[in-house]
């Protein structure tokens, strides 16, 4: 039986993807977060937030479309979208964007998870994206412009503000039920090695 080996492109870490993907992160995070200091500039702040809500399917549509996916854009676009929503939501709150209970939790859960994750390589290695996960980025990635246009001079901006604190209730409270799962994964012990018997030995 030949050895499986690594597909080179697998390995691969400048692709377009994964420069989307950062980009992102250093460049639309501070953005957003810049934009959101003047109720005047929140509009602006709203718009980016939507640009870096959608970049998030974007490097994934490339990656396919491309074949450009690699393992390192598997591993960095989770966390890159984690660490630019919680620095934006930190954002949020500082300005008086986002009611306190948010960011708490998304920093507690995303923090606890990145503490045991550290340690629990072996699980990390074999754990997926939950489709739950997918849905709470969606509904925070909706709330998010929301409480943001909600806190600019727009017209009905209140109406937008309550609107933005229920999807966020909702997202928030959707993050913590990923979170606890996740977390459960992680806490599992290692899967059992597979034992080699006569028959199973390679030709």
């Amino acid at each position: 039986m030949a050895n499986q080996t690594t597909s080179p492109r697998a390995d691969r870490i400048f692709t377009l993807p994964n420069v989307i993907t950062v980009a992102r992160l250093v460049l639309f995070t501070p953005l957003v977060i810049v934009l959101l200091a003047r109720p005047d500039t929140r509009l602006a702040a709203t718009i980016a937030l939507v640009v870096f809500s959608g970049t998030d399917w974007v490097d994934g549509f490339v990656a396919r479309r491309t074949g450009q996916v690699s393992t390192v854009g598997k591993w960095l676009d989770p966390i890159a979208d984690r660490l630019g929503v919680a620095w934006i939501c930190v954002g949020m709150l500082i300005f008086g964007v986002l009611p306190w209970w948010l960011p708490l939790i998304v920093v507690v859960v995303d923090g606890v998870i990145l503490l045991v994750g550290l340690g629990r390589t072996d699980r990390i290695r074999a754990m997926r994206v939950l489709p739950i996960g997918k849905a709470r980025t969606a509904v925070l990635m909706v709330g998010l412009p929301l409480a943001s246009l909600g806190a600019s001079t727009v017209p009905y901006a209140p109406v937008i503000a309550t609107i933005a604190e229920v999807v966020l209730a909702v997202g928030a409270t959707m993050h913590a039920i990923v979170g606890g799962q996740y977390l459960h994964g992680l806490l599992q012990p290692p899967p059992e090695p597979q034992q080699v018997g006569p028959d199973d030995s390679p030709d």
